[in-house]
């Protein structure tokens, strides 16, 4: 499909607001990395926004079906998904993924003490496909990463492996409560998705994200988010 060759006067965005620094609830409000990249590219579009808050899960269909236009939630373009939307080029890159443990716990030196162990990952991200490969590992899917944080204090996970970017103000406020692990061979990217419903923006959209890469808004940005 191309999709409508139109842009309408305003542009819904879906997000999953429980995945800090990018899409979070801040005093009743969404905020976030993602939300303000999004909220800049439809500025520049000269149009207006709504944000719809909703489960991860329901992102990608909803977008499919053409009922929100873009997706902007710390999604990672992959072929698989690129069957069925459509994705810019990444505008956040090289967040490797985090193996995070109990300090009572020794620390995670290889992937291969996670062998027999139950670790938490949040459904649908790259370390939910990441750690699924590896056959050893009792897999235990949580929607947010406050519940898999929550899994990981409590005793019901072993650990918990994320993005670095998801997790690193958590831990910088509880600085002597986790060990960590970084997983040298993974990088994660995000980019905005747009519904092929509404394939006409994909242009403007990237445009308006090279415009911002080019003149510095992107990194201002990841200043603010303490993604920089």
């Amino acid at each position: 499909k191309t999709g409508t060759t139109e842009l309408s006067d305003t542009i819904i965005v879906g997000t999953n607001a429980e995945y800090q620094p990018f899409s979070f609830l801040r005093d009743g409000t969404i905020v976030g990395f993602d939300i303000d990249v999004a909220k800049e590219v439809v500025k520049r579009l000269g149009k207006n926004i709504e944000i719809i808050d909703m489960p991860f899960d329901m992102l990608l269909p909803c977008l499919q079906m053409g009922t929100v236009q873009i997706i902007a939630a710390g999604i990672s373009p992959k072929p698989s998904r690129a069957k069925h939307v459509l994705f810019t080029k990444p505008y956040f890159e090289n967040d490797p993924l985090l193996v995070i443990t109990p300090k009572k716990d020794a620390p995670i030196t290889t992937l291969d003490q996670l062998d027999g162990k139950t670790v938490v990952v949040n459904d649908g991200y790259t370390a939910d496909s990441y750690m699924s490969e590896r056959k050893n590992v009792r897999i235990q899917r949580l929607a947010t990463p406050a519940q898999a944080l929550l899994a990981l204090s409590s005793g019901r996970a072993d650990a918990y492996v994320a993005a670095t970017s998801s997790v690193q103000r958590f831990l910088a406020t509880h600085p002597d409560e986790y060990n960590t692990y970084t997983i040298g061979d993974t990088s994660d990217t995000y980019a905005l998705v747009i519904s092929p419903e509404h394939a006409a923006l994909l242009q403007p959209i990237q445009d308006a994200l090279d415009g911002m890469l080019k003149d510095g808004s992107i990194d201002a940005l990841k200043k603010t988010w303490g993604l920089a």
